[in-house]
């Protein structure tokens, strides 16, 4: 078994009693023989957005997260999605949401919300919070006193700010104390390749307590789209024919892979490279990486998506116990949460059983071998009867 706590070690013979993690047989339980397989904490994923249907929830679930952060969605449905998952009515994981972006300009859908500058934006944000919100999240043309004012309000009210940052620098964010950066966003191109000015960079995020959600799956599959649209992933063949045909159109487009010569594919490629360089110093000096996969965004599935964006954390340069606590113990502080990414006794039964090992031959992938999925103490996912 294996927790951020813990490390990998011998199954002492873990058990769910009643939702929760024991180390007590509980009287009457029900044994399972799991010679081979490596149990771990329950997976979240950092950012997602819902899909409209319950395939997503589903897919996440076969995958072994167990919890999510929705980054922007409807409001009116994400709120019933999380509700309906957490009383146990949905099969997906536990939601955490933001509710719509708040973003600079005029709302052009149901995703955004006008923050109406550093006058509107308390409002907004008290709107949301009120709604039932468990972070904000800021998008599109948010310049810096709006940001200022939307992190002031949300943390007044005891949520947390994600960013997505074009008019506002990653430096400037983290002074303004956000609490993550979404995309590694607000790092110019020329500041996220190996150069002096990184340094001051990495070292003001890290002297915030600012964490960086990189979506390295969703930096990949800007450049290889195309490729994705025509093959044949078995996670594509989870989700219904009509949403699938739209997703596919609509992702083309919102990748602009029309534009995708060699040329673009080429200026993509080193911009993926030079995030996984950045996303390697930035932890290796000591900064808070969370696992977030951004899908369905350019083709990226749910539930897979994150299975690939810990394969690239470990890529660039991550071992597999970091990339792991990104996607537990680190995800869970993120959110609050005391007693989600852990496998300690008293902890919420949120686990998975892998065959084999994340730490053995073939490292990280292990996750992609999910056989048992486990949330709230209800097995959601057996494949081994």
């Amino acid at each position: 078994m294996w927790d951020a706590g813990g490390g990998d070690r011998p199954n002492a013979g873990i058990g769910v009693d009643d939702g929760r993690i024991t180390f007590e047989r509980p009287a009457g339980a029900r044994a399972f023989d799991m010679t081979g397989r490596t149990i771990l904490p329950g997976l979240c994923d950092m950012h997602v957005h819902s899909f409209g249907g319950t395939f997503d929830g589903e897919m996440m679930i076969a995958a072994g997260v167990t919890t999510a952060r929705d980054a922007g969605s409807w409001l009116s449905g994400v709120l019933r999605h999380r509700d309906e998952a957490e009383a146990g009515g949905r099969l997906g994981p536990r939601l955490f949401v933001t509710g719509p972006y708040l973003v600079g300009g005029g709302a052009l859908t149901d995703q955004e919300i006008q923050a109406g500058g550093p006058e509107g934006a308390a409002g907004v944000v008290e709107t949301l919070a009120d709604a039932g919100v468990d972070g904000i999240k800021v998008h599109r043309g948010i310049d810096a006193a709006t940001l200022h004012r939307v992190v002031e309000s949300a943390h007044e009210r005891g949520i947390w700010v994600a960013a997505h940052l074009d008019g506002v620098t990653a430096v400037e964010a983290a002074r303004a104390g956000v609490d993550t950066i979404e995309h590694a966003s607000g790092l110019p191109d020329a500041q996220m390749a190996t150069g002096p000015g990184d340094d001051a960079i990495i070292e003001t995020l890290i002297a915030a307590g600012t964490a960086l959600v990189p979506t390295l799956a969703v930096a990949e599959n800007s450049f290889l789209i195309l490729e994705k649209a025509h093959g044949d992933a078995p996670e594509f063949a989870a989700i219904p024919w009509l949403y699938r045909r739209l997703w596919i159109r609509g992702q083309i487009d919102n990748a602009r892979a029309a534009r995708l010569t060699g040329a673009e594919i080429d200026r993509r490629k080193r911009q993926f490279e030079r995030l996984l360089d950045f996303t390697h110093r930035f932890h290796r000096a000591g900064g808070r990486i969370l696992a977030g996969s951004d899908a369905p965004a350019f083709l990226v599935p749910p539930g897979g998506g994150l299975h690939r964006e810990l394969e690239l954390l470990v890529a660039a340069g991550l071992s597999p116990h970091a990339a792991l606590t990104a996607a537990t113990a680190d995800a869970a502080r993120a959110l609050g949460q005391k007693t989600l990414g852990t496998l300690s006794p008293g902890a919420r039964a949120d686990l998975i059983v892998v065959e084999g090992s994340p730490f053995d031959v073939g490292g990280i992938s292990a996750v992609r071998r999910t056989v048992m999925v486990v949330k709230d103490g209800r097995i959601l996912r057996d494949r081994l009867h």
